[in-house]
């Protein structure tokens, strides 16, 4: 292979060889060092390759054994060179295209984070950035071993992580350490509080005296079962009293008022069928779209498509962008207050849903128009675990 690179270079020759003794020109050559090969017979003649320097040496072989020889065609870099000599804007071209490609594979141009779930890829990103690691920076500036120490000083919660580049693309993946599992302290004397205004439903004391019983009206901040526990002997006798971590489930009537409001008209978008393709051409973060569609009107992007430039498993930092719009009118649509009471109904259950920590019992709106919209109020009625711990 090395040396078919090296006569490349050089530059080399196919020749036909004729004549009677075509075996004894073959052997004088290569007596006096000229290397042929490649050597075939081609109907009456011998077919076979030359380099350029062995070539001028060919004349005494030929006129001592009586052989006629003739190019066929030149090979290599200096034919490539006399070809397109005159074509100096190609030249220049791929000259430029070759310069530009280098150049734009020296930068970085994405960075790729796996295997984060409890830390975020904007931090993640972020320390890299800060250690010079970002989209359009030179990779030659960039340690990997010093962004990987970085970022486990920085995050605890990283066991180990492996930073890489490969082409223009830079590759973090992160192992996190098993998260430790919450510890229950069962031993520090509590209380538990009302969280919230409700009146109570029920009351179980595992561990401590409950101060409530079911009926009663409590505030937020009302201790509902204490941690000072009496003990007594017999009856009546009291023989001193101890303070636990109190443990129970108070389940409390609490209830939430919510409002929504819907419009009785609105705008809406109405696609007229008309379609419009934009293509571009990315480098990097730069956009090349000398052809732009004419587009008159209101338009939405809908989709976007495109291909990456890749040479084998090294992508180049160009893409092929090619993007729909669709053309739309804005309409003012008209409800009737009870299709805007229907909404305004759905909105209040979606949001009571989210806000309610225990089970909905009961759900009672109201209904009055107000400037143009209908606006709903909502009386929820939820049972829902009201305590709270608060230490002593």
């Amino acid at each position: 292979m090395f040396l078919a690179l090296w006569y490349y270079l050089q530059g080399y020759v196919m020749i036909t060889v004729s004549g009677f003794s075509v075996e004894r020109f073959v052997n004088m050559a290569t007596f006096r060092g000229i290397y042929l090969w490649n050597i075939q017979p081609k109907g009456s003649a011998v077919q076979m390759n030359v380099s350029i320097k062995g070539y001028s040496l060919l004349e005494e072989c030929a006129e001592k054994t009586g052989c006629q020889y003739n190019i066929v065609c030149q090979y290599g870099l200096p034919a490539f060179f006399k070809k397109y000599k005159k074509r100096k804007i190609l030249a220049f071209g791929v000259l430029f295209f070759v310069v530009a490609l280098y150049t734009l594979s020296s930068f970085l141009w994405t960075v790729e984070v796996e295997g984060n779930e409890r830390i975020e890829t904007e931090d993640l990103l972020a320390v890299c950035e800060k250690m010079g690691m970002s989209p359009g920076k030179l990779k030659w500036s960039m340690n990997t071993d010093t962004i990987t120490e970085s970022l486990l000083e920085t995050f605890s919660d990283i066991s180990w992580v492996s930073v890489s580049m490969k082409g223009t693309n830079a590759h973090i993946k992160v192992v996190e350490t098993i998260p430790q599992p919450e510890m229950v302290d069962k031993t520090t004397p509590s209380d538990l509080i009302a969280k919230k205004d409700s009146v109570i439903q029920s009351i179980t004391a595992e561990v401590g005296t409950p101060m409530v019983q079911s009926g009663d009206v409590v505030k937020k901040g009302a201790l509902l079962i204490s941690s000072e526990v009496i003990i007594a002997a017999g009856e009546e006798a009291e023989v001193g009293r101890e303070y636990v971590h109190a443990r129970g489930t108070i389940l409390g009537k609490v209830w939430y008022t919510l409002e929504e409001k819907v419009a009785l008209q609105n705008t809406e978008k109405k696609y007229t069928g008309e379609e419009k393709k934009d293509k571009s051409l990315l480098i990097g973060d730069v956009v090349l779209n000398v052809i732009q569609p004419n587009m008159e009107g209101t338009y939405e992007k809908q989709k976007t498509g495109g291909s990456q430039f890749a040479i084998g498993d090294f992508q180049l930092p160009l893409a092929w962008v090619e993007e729909t719009y669709k053309q739309y009118e804005t309409v003012v649509k008209e409800k009737t207050e009870e299709e805007a009471k229907k909404e305004v109904e759905e909105l209040l259950k979606k949001k009571a849903t989210e806000m309610v920590e225990g089970e909905i019992e009961n759900i009672e709106i109201t209904y009055h128009i107000e400037q143009d919209s209908v606006v709903g109020t909502a009386m929820i009625t939820a049972l829902e675990e009201i305590s709270e711990e608060q230490r002593q």
